[in-house]
């Protein structure tokens, strides 16, 4: 863009040194025919020069009418110059030279086609002059033609040459000279385009931080030969996994980031799910996923929010030594949180759910390490909403048989989603089984009593009081009191006893604590 601007400065200042030569030519060839003429073209196109020094040169070339000013400048300089040439007496004057003048300075930025087609006009206009004057013989214009078309050729050569260069210089910008794949620079331009166009056009989409967990040590035990190996290897793995229109970008080091465009939020878990298991032989691998718009809209932040959950994924994946449930990957907990937003971005549903449930299990008699698995079941367990659209999900009226039918698949998709994450084949059924009745009327599978999961049993009985309690679209919340009232009318229908007990026998006691009337 500098470079353009600076051409409209040249092409001003070159105007102004033809002109003025040409001012001269005049006064030394007055005692010729047209000479006042010639001084009022010379005079015009001065002033053209003057006008166009004027103009915002800056939002010329950042507009998307740059090269139609840029071209119609040259064709009126064009234009000039042949009616100069034609008053001086056709091609036998001097001022026929000025044809060459567009082209060669056309050939400095101009794009190919631009060069082309002034180029054309060129010849054209001084064929044109050689017809209608003429001035010199035959043999004479025809050579003259001929070396003004081979400066054509060779300024059109030149403009495609300054194209190459521009792209080449272009993409070793943007590209990581080791791996092939886009360096800092070129994945955060990719990424800002695609998340503006996704902004746009309401698309979702993912980002995705992949960081080598034992990189240093590859490279302390076995030379950095060894470990640029594997950073290519990386690359052409995560290439082979990904779509055509996802992008993978080397951040520095032995970090990386994925571009995921028009991807579901439900999508981007199971595909950074299947990253980190196809590396995982090679390259284990620490995983940070940001999704957008839900996680933000700006690069910075879904960076941010990336790279906070790839250090939990590090730092709360299962090792010899053994970490709580709780901290296992947090990032997907995104997804459940984003179900939350849709519905109420005032109430965070699965966080309130998962302290019901724990409170439940604990009155069951649940140890430490299985409350914390159950509650990160109870955070995940309507993870699978996040497929079902809005229209249904937030639908303040009462829904169809077919729309019931639609949400009813989200606990089997949830189960599907967490099936996908390393370490948490536990909760897989939990979740599957969310919504089964203690009397068979449930779904998915229709399970009755002892034979759903007591972990689900809990899910459910946790569930529907705070759904009950909380916001919904097509009504407000109910009081606690209520709640109570309508799980132990369902006792033994729908709920099982022992957890409706063990949820009203602590908010019996959280009551005690507190004598504050509580009303959702």
């Amino acid at each position: 863009m500098r470079l353009r601007e600076a051409t409209v400065t040249v092409g001003v200042w070159l105007t102004y040194v033809w002109c003025g030569i040409g001012e001269l030519y005049v006064a030394l060839t007055w005692h010729k025919s047209n000479r006042p003429l010639l001084a009022a073209l010379f005079g015009a196109a001065t002033l053209m020069a003057i006008f166009v020094s004027l103009l915002p040169r800056e939002r010329i070339v950042r507009s998307r009418f740059r090269e139609a000013f840029f071209l119609s400048w040259s064709v009126l300089n064009l234009a000039l110059i042949a009616l100069l040439t034609l008053a001086d007496g056709g091609t036998g004057s001097a001022l026929a030279l000025i044809f060459f003048v567009p082209v060669a300075f056309a050939a400095t930025t101009y794009p190919l086609g631009s060069v082309a087609l002034l180029g054309s006009l060129t010849v054209a206009g001084y064929l044109a002059v050689a017809d209608t004057v003429g001035g010199l013989s035959l043999i004479y214009q025809g050579a003259f033609a001929a070396v003004l078309a081979c400066t054509v050729v060779m300024s059109a050569w030149q403009a495609q040459n300054y194209k190459r260069l521009r792209e080449a210089l272009t993409e070793m910008s943007r590209t990581d000279p080791l791996t092939g794949c886009l360096n800092r620079r070129g994945f955060e331009e990719r990424a800002i385009a695609e998340i503006s166009t996704a902004s746009r056009k309401d698309r979702h989409g993912a980002i995705l931080l992949l960081d080598l967990d034992h990189f240093k040590l590859t490279n302390d035990r076995h030379g950095h030969a060894a470990g640029d190996e594997l950073l290519c290897w990386v690359v052409e793995t995560l290439r082979e996994v990904l779509r055509t229109a996802d992008a993978v970008g080397r951040l520095g080091g032995d970090e990386f980031a994925v571009l995921l465009p028009e991807t579901e939020p439900a999508d981007a878990l199971i595909i950074a799910s299947r990253l980190t298991e196809t590396l995982s032989e090679e390259a284990p691998s620490s995983v940070g996923l940001a999704t957008f718009p839900m996680d933000g809209t700006e690069l910075d932040d879904l960076l941010r929010q990336a790279d906070i959950r790839l250090y939990a994924s590090r730092h709360g994946r299962s090792e010899p030594s053994g970490t709580p449930p709780g901290e296992r990957l947090s990032w997907a907990a995104t997804l459940a949180h984003a179900v939350d937003l849709r519905m109420d971005a005032t109430h965070e549903h699965s966080r309130a759910v998962a302290e019901y449930a724990v409170s439940i299990a604990a009155g069951l008699g649940w140890q430490e390490e299985e409350l914390g698995m159950l509650r990160l079941a109870a955070i995940l367990h309507d993870v699978g909403k996040v497929t079902v659209p809005d229209r249904i999900l937030c639908k303040p009226g009462k829904l169809t048989a077919a729309e019931l039918e639609i949400i009813k698949e989200h606990s089997t998709t949830g189960a599907d989603l967490v099936s996908h994450i390393e370490g948490l084949e536990l909760i897989i059924p939990w979740i599957r089984h969310s919504h089964e009745h203690f009397d068979g009327s449930g779904y998915p599978d229709g399970l009755c009593e002892e034979a759903i999961p007591q972990a689900s049993r809990i899910l459910l009985v946790a569930d529907a009081f705070d759904a009950i309690t909380s916001p919904r679209p097509y009504r407000a919340a109910c009081s606690v009191a209520y709640a109570c009232e309508e799980l132990e009318r369902h006792s033994g229908t729908q709920f099982d006893p022992a957890c409706v007990a063990a949820l009203l026998k602590h908010l019996d006691a959280t009551a005690a604590i507190d004598p504050t009337p509580a009303v959702a």
